[in-house]
């Protein structure tokens, strides 16, 4: 009864500790470290190649400076890592450059370390690619190719946006599709405005007919790829464990024991076993179980060492009776070599016979 009783208890505690830890997080989640004012995103598609233009406009305010800290850098999610001439474009930005820490992004880091209740602005473009679907439609004026873009800003999971907003250049569009928001066109682009709650994003679906493009190349069509070489980590992983492999092989052949390495018998009933651990060795086998390196069914006309307190011992064959005593301790204590029963009284009588 004590010990279902130390079960309930010890039950009724973990649940309370995971209750604390979700109300915990809770909690942290209505604390915002930060506030995004702002997010504009201005696109020109690139009517040479398909790729597209994008600045990037952001007002960002620091809300809480003690959890985490002071605001000195910050990440942008962009489709994918084909992200070139990346340029800042205030002087609020120390550095800036493509980042794939799990995800596809641009790591601004700041002029300087922002406070709470402070709030910095900056703007940054560069150039994307891999972002267009071709698509080919057969009509009853006949077959034609559309260049499709699907794009989605917003995604910040942890941070409210205030306005965001969506800027898509209105030149040679064949067809601006959007749902639930109004989307006019003001000095020339299309423009999309909302607030962004938590993990909210803003989509907009762009046609183009193929024929404004100048170049389409279809091996550049569309992407979410984050990582340049995505099988260069499993190669490398391979690579490693190669070298473990050759390590483990090389120092076992470069430490073994000669001796035990060579032990037993040679003849015609032994085989060799795996040299992973150690290289070939030789061991007996009759249909039943023996120990690795032990020979088993020795020839009879042969003896073994013998063991002296404090020394090693010698139980080898007689190729080293004598060789594998340690520091000379064991020695070799083999009589009557060859086995010929000689007493050494018969061997005195017959040498006094003959004198």
């Amino acid at each position: 009864m004590k010990r279902i009783i130390n079960k309930l208890m010890l039950l009724f505690l973990l649940a309370f500790v995971l209750l604390f830890s979700f109300i915990n997080k809770t909690e942290a989640k209505s604390d915002d470290l930060d506030r995004i004012d702002s997010y504009v995103i201005t696109v020109d598609p690139n009517f040479t190649d398909g790729s597209l233009d994008i600045r990037i406009d952001i007002t960002w305010t620091v809300l809480n400076d003690t959890s985490e800290g002071p605001l000195s850098w910050v990440k942008i999610g962009i489709p994918n890592f084909h992200a070139e001439n990346i340029k800042p474009l205030t002087s609020t930005i120390r550095k800036i450059k493509y980042s794939s820490d799990n995800g596809s992004f641009i790591r601004i880091d700041f002029d300087r370390k922002y406070y709470k209740n402070q709030t910095v602005d900056f703007s940054f473009i560069y150039n994307q690619s891999y972002m267009y679907q071709i698509r080919d439609v057969v009509s009853t004026e006949g077959e034609k190719n559309y260049i499709y873009y699907n794009y989605n800003p917003g995604y910040f999971h942890d941070i409210k946006v205030t306005k965001c907003i969506l800027r898509w250049n209105a030149t040679n569009v064949n067809n601006f599709l959007e749902s639930s928001i109004q989307s006019p066109i003001i000095d020339g682009y299309y423009q999309l405005e909302s607030p962004l709650g938590y993990g909210d994003y803003l989509t907009v679906n762009v046609s183009y007919l193929k024929e404004v493009f100048e170049t389409i190349d279809p091996n550049k069509t569309y992407t979410s790829e984050y990582e340049k070489y995505p099988w260069l980590v499993p190669l490398l992983l391979l690579c490693g464990i190669v070298l473990v492999i050759l390590f483990v092989v090389l120092y076992n052949k470069l430490t073994r024991d000669p001796y035990k390495a060579e032990r037993g018998f040679y003849g015609p009933d032994y085989y060799h076993y795996w040299w992973f651990f150690g290289g070939t060795r030789r061991r007996y086998h009759n249909g039943g179980v023996s120990k690795i390196g032990t020979p088993i069914n020795p020839p009879t006309n042969v003896g073994s060492g013998s063991h002296h307190s404090g020394g090693r011992g010698c139980a080898c064959a007689c190729a080293c009776a004598c060789a594998c005593a340690g520091g000379g301790r064991a020695g070799c204590s083999m009589k009557d070599f060859y086995h010929t029963n000689l007493k050494s009284k018969e061997v005195k009588k017959v040498l006094s016979d003959n004198e």
